[in-house]
């Protein structure tokens, strides 16, 4: 027997195993503090180790920073829950010191952040921060599947006999970060294929003074020839044509952010969505916009709360994340009118030398039954429960629970990339995890579930994880799983599973 027949075995005959472990999971997201994330190096260096255990109050007589050859200095500082002329007890020291490395960890501007400080004789705190940078501009070709995900891809292109490559799209992007060492981003895309894309986007994280503010502004075209109009037996299903696009969608978006401490984001945004579409999609789903037209356009206006309290949001193994969204949307031509309301929460925690458990909760509802078939994307897109890539699942509300165990296989180690010599590029670090999960979810489709036999219904799906984790927030994990369908799966993913993006 294989390894992938002994790990489905052992998922397909201890399931009641399986659910009480990922219970106790769910039931146990408290705070933790413990062992480094995977992409920074904590480092406390005192010349008085004997004072650490004394109650003694000392004063920050300086904060050095090095390594930052293009981040500006109050970047950093800004996300420091210290400063100088400042009294800080040495007993709470090491913690503060771990809260602003995770703050910077979470900037996605560094690959490595090493602290340490000294102390003179008269009790001055000095405290000296070095930083390895990443790289900012990213200038690269395009060439990628046109899919919700890359399983859902390759079934596609393996029942072609490995010969339709019509689902790819390429073209040249361009990612600039931290541009001119504020953190600000600038999005430029030029795609086509089976997906056109054409996108710009710049974000200010900051530009008062007293860095409270920022700004986000966004507008993007998209242009396809082949466009799924709607979902039977939880598929998708498609109008092709060669020759026309057959939907075209217009959407801008400009996002205002307060960000006074560290931990909490409030942002309000206003949202313009316009759609073209073939004359033929609303004869096939009257629904698509509702409105008996080929064309269609809405507003939306939210508020969202963000408080991110995570060690590393890119690979969590601690803390907590809350994401709350309350929005209101305006018809103009196609009737989507409805208040929605959608959250995200998380909860992590580290215990001993290699084990984490972790879960989250995800939600959607929407105050109106009557919704058109685009404002019913749910999952098989951005969400989805492990186990059901294949499937797409729609409904106006829906709720999403993950849990997992991880242990650490190899813990984190530094290396010395060879033949780079650039300081962004030559330091790497990776990891390795194992983890064992378990995803609940069920989606509320008032209009065309006797058409799908997975609407309406509990979803769940459990399985084992190997995930590889290195440095520029980049991770492969391979999953072996197991849906209630008792379908067997081996599923490749390139980001975080308790994520927007996986």
């Amino acid at each position: 027997m294989n390894l992938s027949n002994l790990l489905f075995s052992f998922l397909k005959n201890n399931n009641y195993l399986i659910i009480i472990i990922c219970i106790l999971l769910s039931a146990n997201n408290a705070f933790c503090k413990n062992q480094n994330s995977v992409n920074k190096d904590i480092t406390l260096i005192s010349k008085n180790d004997s004072l650490k255990s004394e109650s003694l109050f000392l004063y920050i007589k300086e904060i050095i920073i090095t390594g930052n050859k293009k981040t500006k200095n109050e970047i950093i500082l800004r996300e420091l829950s210290f400063n100088t002329k400042q009294n800080i007890d040495l007993k709470n020291l090491e913690k503060e010191i771990t809260k602003s490395t995770n703050n910077l960890t979470n900037l996605n501007l560094f690959n490595f952040i090493e602290i340490s400080y000294d102390i003179n004789e008269q009790k001055d705190l000095f405290i000296k921060i070095n930083i390895v940078e990443r790289w900012y501009i990213w200038p690269y070709p395009i060439f990628e599947i046109s899919e919700r995900n890359f399983n859902s891809w390759w079934q596609d292109f393996k029942s072609s006999n490995y010969k339709d490559l019509s689902r790819v799209n390429y073209g040249l992007f361009l990612n600039i970060e931290n541009f001119r060492g504020r953190n600000e981003l600038i999005i430029l895309k030029y795609r086509q294929g089976f997906k056109e894309h054409y996108l710009l986007n710049y974000k200010i994280p900051f530009f008062k003074k007293n860095q409270s503010i920022g700004l986000n502004s966004e507008i993007q075209l998209f242009r396809r020839k082949k466009t799924h109009y709607q979902t039977i037996n939880n598929e998708l299903q498609y109008l092709e044509n060669k020759d026309d696009f057959t939907s075209r969608d217009f959407n801008f978006n400009l996002e205002i952010s307060y960000r006074k401490g560290i931990k909490s984001t409030h942002n309000f945004g206003a949202e313009f969505f316009a759609s073209i579409i073939d004359s033929q999609i609303t004869i096939l789903n009257p629904y698509y916009l509702n409105n008996n037209k080929s064309s269609g356009s809405y507003l939306k206006f939210s508020y969202n709360y963000l408080f991110e309290n995570r060690d590393n949001a890119n690979y969590p193994l601690r803390g907590t994340y809350l994401n709350i969204q309350l929005a209101k949307n305006l018809k103009i031509l196609s009737p989507v009118k409805h208040i929605e309301f959608n959250s995200h929460i998380e909860g992590h925690k580290f215990f001993g030398t290699r084990f984490s458990i972790g879960s989250s909760f995800r939600s959607r509802k929407t105050f109106n039954n009557n919704q058109t078939y685009f404002a019913q994307q749910t999952f098989g897109f951005e969400d989805y429960v492990r186990g059901y890539e294949l499937y797409v699942v729609d409904g106006k509300d829906f709720w999403l629970s993950k849990s997992s165990i991880k242990y650490c296989l190899v813990q984190p180690k530094n290396f010395i990339v060879p033949y780079f010599k650039t300081d962004q590029f030559k330091k790497a670090h990776y990891a390795f995890y194992i983890s064992l999960f378990s995803d609940l979810g069920y989606a509320n489709d008032m209009r065309h579930y006797n058409e799908n036999s997975l609407s309406n219904s509990m979803l769940w799906g459990k399985g084992l994880s190997l995930d590889y984790v290195t440095y520029y927030n980049k991770m492969i994990r391979l999953e072996f799983t197991i849906n209630k369908l008792g379908e067997k799966g081996v599923f490749l993913h390139f980001s975080n599973p308790f994520g927007t993006n996986k």
